[in-house]
């Protein structure tokens, strides 16, 4: 019986550290669309945070959805690829999208279509892999 009962209050101590990491460490998601989808989406809300890759290297696209990943908790953020076989295809640009005014690899805030801020995910804008970060957090933050 005390086998049990030690048994019992071991899986319960382990639940609750599970449970409390998860919550600690608890990261949004970015959600890759079609353009299309895209599309819609800008044109049906208010407010939208688009991260607007151009790359065909599928490690640098990671990395940059990783890194907003890593930083968002409660706001919903897209993703286009501008170099997707989607967009080559069809021949689209950004613009094509609704996304004006943006650069390629950043992070973008728009209100009712018209894009407010932006932040780069360049590395060649920052001296530092920490100072990106910061500058992301930062954009975050105040949006």
């Amino acid at each position: 019986m005390a086998k049990r009962w030690i048994g019992g209050l071991t899986g319960f101590v382990i639940v609750l550290i599970l449970v409390g990491c998860g919550s600690q460490g608890a990261t949004g998601q970015v959600e890759s669309l079609s353009p299309e989808e895209l599309s819609e989406y800008i044109e049906g809300n208010d407010e939208a945070f688009i991260l607007l890759n151009n790359t065909e290297d599928k490690t640098e696209r990671t990395d940059n959805i990783s890194l907003v990943e890593k930083e968002i908790d409660e706001i919903s953020v897209k993703e286009i690829n501008a170099k997707s076989d989607e967009m080559l295809d069809k021949d689209l640009k950004p613009r094509d999208l609704g996304l004006k005014d943006i650069q390629f690899e950043t992070l973008g805030f728009y209100e009712n279509g018209i894009l407010k801020k932006y932040v780069s995910l360049r590395d060649v804008d920052y001296s530092s892999t920490g100072e990106k970060v910061d500058a992301l957090e930062k954009f975050i933050k105040n949006n």
